[in-house]
């Protein structure tokens, strides 16, 4: 759905390929903690690569001050990126986690390829709503059809706007507490 949904607890962040919605979620988890609210989740940060290097990424649990690498170091002569899949099982822990803990929101960094697959998060994050736990979530574009598989049409789509998506988490998280 393009517009917010009445009561809908889930908020996708539809992004392209060259935009980053990092930076901007991590303003608005931010935001949320200093006013007292209790976000959990995963958030991406990382440095791209270039010439030939892969990038450095990493999934930081929010309010737990630990992260995990989610790319293999492969070297130089390697093709391609490489998911590291200890690292998404460390991250699918927390996440895990992150949902036993209710938190007021909760942050999944991507809907991405392995989550279309049918593996990655995808398990964390139907529990997630089958808890009726807020959840802000990234989706590229190219990935929203098989999201909308996995969803269904019970979500809201927001702009990578960092006031838009406090609003909806301010909002989402009153009328949980309600």
């Amino acid at each position: 759905m393009d517009s917010p949904l009445e009561g809908c607890r889930i908020a996708v962040l539809v992004h392209g390929r060259d935009e980053v919605p990092d930076p901007v979620i991590a303003e608005v988890i931010a935001r949320l903690q200093a006013d007292g609210l209790r976000p959990r989740g995963l958030l991406q940060r990382g440095v791209p690569g270039s010439d030939g290097v892969c990038a450095t990424l990493y999934l930081d649990d929010v309010g737990m001050q630990r992260s995990v690498r989610i790319f293999e170091d492969r070297g130089r002569a390697a093709r391609g990126c490489r998911l590291d899949t200890a690292g998404l099982v460390v991250a699918a822990n927390w996440l895990r986690e992150a949902v036993e803990a209710r938190p007021d929101l909760l942050f999944v960094n991507r809907f991405g390829r392995h989550e279309c697959e049918g593996r990655g998060l995808r398990e964390e994050i139907g529990v997630a709503v089958a808890d009726r736990i807020p959840v802000v979530i990234a989706v590229k574009r190219q990935y929203l059809q098989e999201w909308r598989v996995f969803a269904g049409d019970a979500f809201t789509t927001l702009l990578l706007d960092a006031d838009g998506i406090e609003q909806w988490c301010r909002e989402t998280a009153a009328r949980v507490e309600a």
